[in-house]
């Protein structure tokens, strides 16, 4: 019983350990040219923070998603082989990193139609942004459609 406790801890603490190593770096990388003000490093502390909350909910909804494709593939975390868990773990970071670039290029795209046609009516802006919220929203989908549809080979000749 307290085996199953210990692991159940352990297994929600990781989120907790890797947003705290990649915030305490983020802290550390941006505390070297603090000396100059005092309210900078309360403002890098309150950011730092900030980072923390977004690296833990990053990790926290990553390993959902490998839990909600390791389920697909049918199999548990708990006894996925190595192949598996790294097959499932590629999967998601192709579509993560997918999903990332495209509202990067999304946010960057409705930003040039605003910038490139804001002096015109609003109606023109806001239509091309439509366009390009569109076919970003339709790349990803497909994308993230077409990774969910492949299925480790093993568990079809079984």
């Amino acid at each position: 019983m307290f085996q199953k406790i210990r692991t159940s801890v352990i297994k929600s603490t990781r989120p907790v350990y890797l947003a705290a190593l990649s915030s305490s770096l983020f802290f550390a990388a941006g505390a070297q040219k603090i000396d100059a003000h005092t309210d900078l490093f309360a403002r890098h502390a309150t950011y730092t923070g900030l980072f923390f909350l977004c690296m833990w909910i990053a990790c926290r909804l990553f390993a959902a998603s490998l839990n909600r494709r390791l389920e697909l593939e049918g199999v548990c975390s708990e006894n996925a082989g190595d192949m598996i868990y790294t097959f499932v773990i590629y999967l998601e970071l192709i579509k993560h990193v997918v999903g990332i670039s495209f509202t990067l290029g999304w946010i960057a795209g409705v930003m040039f139609c605003w910038d490139y046609l804001g002096h015109k009516m609003v109606l023109i802006p806001a239509a091309s942004s439509l366009a390009v919220s569109l076919v970003a929203f339709l790349v990803t989908y497909g994308i993230s459609s077409f990774v969910d549809n492949l299925h480790w080979p093993g568990s079809e000749e079984e």
